[in-house]
């Protein structure tokens, strides 16, 4: 792998394969106004809003449609009580909700531990806008004594205005 600074504007050019992660999320095209961002992230490195500048983002004012958690690998924990929240902060940390998108129960720990599970998110930012600042994804637990564990977050929503 190597970079090119041919430009002279401090603009790299990258060759050869590159790791990404899916953690910072990205956006499917669907070709209407309905918009869908997925993040894909493991028990050890929960998206987190406002750590570097990489986070996919939801607009300011955005109305979203539906939140999904998809189970990849069990979530698993020393805990029987482990949760997980799913919500939207700025990108400078502040809170828009913490669990806006799927709720303690609707993550609770029998749910995530389901191999192939899907569930519905019926947090409070569901079915309104996010507010007047753009939203990066949050993901938190209960408890800090995960194992094991992968899953997906799909949100759909449309744009301000459309």
């Amino acid at each position: 792998m190597s970079y090119a600074n041919a430009s002279g504007r401090n603009v790299l050019d990258h060759y050869g394969p590159r790791t990404t992660t899916k953690k910072f999320g990205g956006e499917y095209s669907t070709g209407t106004a309905v918009k869908m961002k997925e993040w894909v992230f493991d028990y050890d490195d929960l998206p987190v809003g406002g750590s570097t500048n990489l986070q996919s983002v939801i607009p300011a004012n955005a109305r979203i449609i539906s939140a999904k958690f998809e189970v990849l690998t069990a979530f698993t924990s020393t805990s029987t009580t482990t949760d997980l929240l799913v919500g939207l902060e700025q990108g400078d940390g502040t809170d828009i909700d913490l669990d806006g998108l799927l709720t303690a129960a609707n993550l609770d720990q029998t749910v995530i531990a389901v191999v192939g599970g899907v569930t519905t998110g019926t947090g409070a930012l569901v079915g309104k806008t996010v507010g007047a600042a753009a939203g990066e994804l949050i993901v938190t637990g209960s408890a800090g004594d995960l194992l094991t564990g992968r899953a997906r977050v799909l949100v759909e929503y449309v744009e301000a205005g459309i």
